[in-house]
């Protein structure tokens, strides 16, 4: 008797995604969360009406066995990356690794081999102004600090920078106060740092930013401009280490060997130690060891003679990362790794069938691949409130063949250099094909063909997945069921978008924000116009949760120039506002001391006494706040700023590392644990205080 088939059979890959989804949802499970607790029982219980109906009660063991597994490793996992707490000053000494970046007043290391107390702890993302000493990567560093625990999560979401950095603490110090003795550089940070040297001295600063960042994932040396450049014209795939990176690399490694006559066993071992050791050199970034893994499944098949299945081997890179590192299922760049695969097999069968009846070939396989892509990884740019460019598939026609000649030349230049220095002369070359592929991204980045995206619940994103498997190839039923179904879940993506697309609206809120010790406090006010005062990594994030386009009013404890605004231009703001800065400049508002400012729906003062600014006076709404200078205030100006603070008799004062100001007047945060003040970042993460009535509503964000 014939059993009807529903889906093709890639059990592996099955496997994978709901070991992935165990991990994923895990902490929300536990805690009570009503949407993930829907989720899960719903998806459960049709796995186990199914799998029951037909008797498939190994594949229905197996499935529950891996999900409640990646439930299990979550919380080792998180439990493993746990850091210790530490108050007042501590003993520190670590070596500083290739993570160095140098301005003219400060070094940003972040420190491996460290240890606190005599204690093994994680590295440390430290930030030394520059006095008497130089540092170099390599060298140990002892002296004395006070550090700061840094959240995993934030906002419910993975620090992947943090978690990938092995990051646990920060900290703040001078060079004059450390003692520097030799210490050792591993091999993979020479040979990057070497690379890096040779592309510097021979390209543009700005190319060779993008050139590193295509060789090793590491795109910290980029600006923000080139950055939104490569993302609004649809190419940052190109920018980031990834399949497409392995895959022109394994393809000239084997085809090199190949046409050298060399034994396809020899030809294949030798590829994969390459590859093996470009995954070493990389630092095992997620998305390069995800591709690598499935490019040596390839050949591991093709020298068996067996049939490849994309799919099962994605879900074998998968289980292999994920057993090692379960975190970086939370890792928005896996995620969007694996997606893109999906998609791929899921979509371009169907776009390339379309498409090559009224273009040719090439062109059609080009534009599939890449919109079935983009579409897959839609939920993933949505988290990052991204725009996604219509004519993205068109520019990927010029970028693609371009970067196919562009990367495997600079991989093979660069490595070779290392032997050859000469041969750096040749990064000219690709100096100038970064340029053009620059040009050509500019252009369509100007592209009014653009569609704003916000961010989504989990029940859509599971939603618009279960739609995309449906109407993809591996959905196997008749043409009118398949459109039925997905007409369904049409509807149903349709009430889950617009239920969650509202989920996160705020009528009117303070926020307040802290990380790797840098505070920030954002003010929305009930009409939708937002203030700023500081900035931090985590400020973008908090806006694209609660759908904030941009920050009309930025306002500054320090002064402001030109390049400070360029530096913050993501925000968008209308007027950035100090009270020393480029006065020339028409978006530079220079504040007068002690008077009451004006702008749109925010009332806002600078605070100052015997020449220092003791923080800023915002209100708002029905809501007044006021923000502690976030540089410690003299002793002896603590008193004099709680009188002025008292006669302001503000709402909420954020503190910040000034805990002396803290009252009983009014609710009081600071950025460490103490008793003094109402809430604390240590212990009750980001906050937002939302007004209710004569009260205000407090969420902790993390």
């Amino acid at each position: 008797m014939n059993t009807k088939v529903i889906t093709n059979i890639h059990n592996i890959f099955y496997l994978f995604l709901l070991f992935l989804f165990g991990i994923v949802v895990a902490k929300e499970l536990y805690i009570g969360n009503v949407e993930t607790l829907l989720i899960v029982l719903i998806i459960l219980s049709a796995l186990v009406l199914y799998l029951g109906y037909k008797r498939k009660f190994i594949n229905l063991f197996l499935l529950l066995a891996v999900f409640f597994l990646g439930n299990g490793l979550y919380f080792i996992a998180e439990a493993n990356y746990s850091v210790k707490e530490y108050s007042g000053t501590v003993s520190v000494v670590g070596r500083v690794s290739d993570s160095f970046e140098e301005t003219d007043y400060s070094y940003v290391v972040v420190l491996d081999n460290v240890s606190i107390n005599g204690e093994k702890a994680k590295n440390i993302l430290a930030t030394f102004s520059k006095g008497s000493q130089v540092l170099e990567i390599g060298s140990f560093l002892a002296f004395e600090s006070e550090v700061d625990a840094i959240p995993l999560f934030t906002f419910g979401n993975l620090t992947a920078s943090t978690y990938r950095a092995g990051l646990g603490y920060s900290l703040s110090a001078s060079t004059s106060d450390i003692v520097i003795t030799d210490g050792f550089v591993y091999f993979d940070e020479t040979v990057r740092q070497t690379i890096k040297t040779q592309i510097y001295n021979n390209m543009s600063a700005e190319n060779a930013a993008v050139a590193y960042a295509v060789l090793f994932g590491d795109d910290s040396g980029i600006s923000f401009a080139v950055y939104q450049t490569y993302r609004n014209s649809g190419i940052i795939h190109i920018i980031t280490v990834s399949g497409l990176n392995v895959a022109f690399l394994i393809t000239l490694i084997y085809g090199f060997l190949k046409l050298c006559k060399c034994n396809k066993f020899l030809n294949i071992a030798i590829t994969i130690i390459v590859i093996l050791l470009y995954i070493y050199i990389c630092n095992f970034a997620p998305s390069v060891f995800r591709a690598a893994v499935m490019g040596v499944v390839i050949m591991l098949r093709r020298l068996c003679r067996k049939r490849y299945d994309v799919l099962n081997s994605a879900g074998i890179a998968g289980f292999i990362i994920l057993i090692f590192s379960p975190l970086t299922a939370f890792d928005t760049g896996f995620l969007m790794s694996i997606a893109c695969v999906c998609g791929i097999v899921l979509l371009n069968p169907l776009f390339y069938k379309a498409f090559k009846k009224c273009m040719p070939r090439w062109v059609a396989m080009y534009i599939s691949v890449s919109l079935s892509a983009q579409l897959a990884i839609l939920p993933f740019l949505a988290s990052f409130q991204s725009s996604v460019n219509l004519l993205s598939f068109v520019i990927n026609l010029f970028v693609v063949p371009l970067f196919a000649v562009l990367y495997p030349f600079l991989f093979v230049i660069s490595f070779l250099s290392l032997i050859l220095p000469f041969l750096s002369v040749f990064f000219t070359l690709v100096d100038w094909g970064l340029t053009a592929t620059e040009f050509i991204a500019f252009i369509f980045s100007s592209s009014s063909l653009q569609i704003k995206l916000s961010p989504l619940s989990l029940s859509t994103t599971v939603l618009f997945f279960l739609l995309l498997f449906v109407a993809g190839v591996l959905f196997m039923q008749k043409p009118l069921n398949k459109f039925l179904t997905c007409c369904t879940l049409i509807i149903c993506l349709v009430f889950s978008f617009g239920l969650s697309s509202t989920r996160f609206m705020l009528n009117s809120g303070t926020f307040y924000l802290n990380s790797y010790g840098q505070e920030c406090t954002l003010f929305v006010s009930s009409s939708g116009q937002t203030m700023a005062v500081g900035d931090n990594y985590i400020l973008s994030r908090a806006m694209a949760n609660y759908n904030i386009d941009r920050v009309d009013y930025y306002l500054s404890f320090n002064s402001l120039t030109a390049q400070d605004v360029h530096e913050l231009e993501e925000y968008k703001s209308s007027y950035f506002v100090c009270l020393d800065g480029e006065k020339e400049k028409d978006d530079i508002f220079i504040a007068p001391e002690g008077q009451i400012v004006t702008m749109g729906d925010f009332d806002f003062m600078f605070v100052n006494a015997n020449n220092i600014c003791l923080g800023i006076y915002v209100n708002f709404d029905d809501t007044s706040v006021f923000v502690a200078s976030y540089e410690k205030i003299d002793y002896n100006d603590i008193e004099v700023c709680k009188q002025t603070i008292n006669l302001l008799e503000p709402d909420i004062v954020i503190t910040g590392e000034n805990y002396l100001l803290a009252d009983d007047n009014y609710i009081s945060v600071s950025s460490e644990r103490n008793n003094e003040t109402t809430f604390n970042f240590a212990q009750d993460g980001n906050l937002l205080f939302e007004e209710q009535d004569v009260d205000f509503k407090v969420r902790r964000l993390d």
